[in-house]
């Protein structure tokens, strides 16, 4: 079968046929501490820009309450944007070890990445691997395969404000993935690393493949069940 990644669209497929995207598979799975979070965006979104005066303009009232209601996927793009251009840093270094034109926080980070990768003394073996299945029909993109204290593992790079477990269910399909396709079929374990805009790493890794596999699998079964109905 063919498999082909269209980078503008975001979609996989097999023989021109769209794949499940991993990511979007796992959409299913309610995120609870997001709302706080959205609704936190808006307040301080209010504060920062109410004026006594506005109350006197119901137009400008009414556009200062529609800005509150997006601020939280405004910060969410900036936030987005700016872990891209890390990911993409790290994948040019693993690859070929070009050291990226990057300043202020995203620089900090990044010598913070590679201190620790010097440390544990970490051998990558792929950056930004595709990945897909025929037999779960998904597809998506494995940030990293690595060696570290002498086990493979699977790690996904972070730039989130915490660890969840969605990110290793996501490995865990990245694995089955690996599987079907006949490679890295001796990997034991998963590891987020998510780096911090000061420059802490926070670091977790899960050795229980199985219960992760099964999770993604879950959140896949509910996932074709809801695109059916639709």
């Amino acid at each position: 079968m063919s498999y082909e990644f269209n980078k503008e669209a975001h979609i996989h497929t097999l023989d021109g046929t769209p794949l499940h995207g991993v990511t979007t598979v796992l959409s299913v799975i309610s995120k609870p501490q997001l709302i706080p979070w959205a609704a936190g965006m808006a307040t301080d979104y209010v504060r920062d820009n109410l004026s006594l005066n506005i109350f006197s303009d119901p137009v400008r009232f009414e556009a200062l309450l529609k800005e509150a209601k997006s601020a939280h996927r405004k910060k969410k793009e900036k936030a987005g944007d700016w872990g891209t251009i890390l990911h993409k840093a790290i994948e040019d270094w693993v690859k070929s070890g070009t050291e990226p034109d990057l300043k202020d926080e995203q620089k900090v980070v990044f010598e913070k990445f590679k201190d620790w990768c010097k440390e544990n003394k970490v051998e990558f073996i792929e950056s930004e691997k595709h990945v897909w299945s025929k037999d779960m029909w998904v597809g998506g993109i494995c940030d990293l395969v690595f060696t570290m204290d002498g086990k493979k593992y699977i790690g996904d790079i972070k730039t989130s404000s915490g660890i969840y477990n969605e990110h290793f269910f996501q490995m865990a399909a990245y694995a089955l993935c690996l599987r079907e396709m006949g490679e890295h079929e001796d990997v034991e374990g998963f590891v987020v690393i998510n780096l911090k805009k000061n420059g802490d790493i926070d670091l977790k890794r899960a050795d229980n493949m199985k219960l992760n596999e099964e999770a993604f699998l879950s959140a896949l079964k509910l996932h074709k069940i809801i695109k059916s109905l639709e």
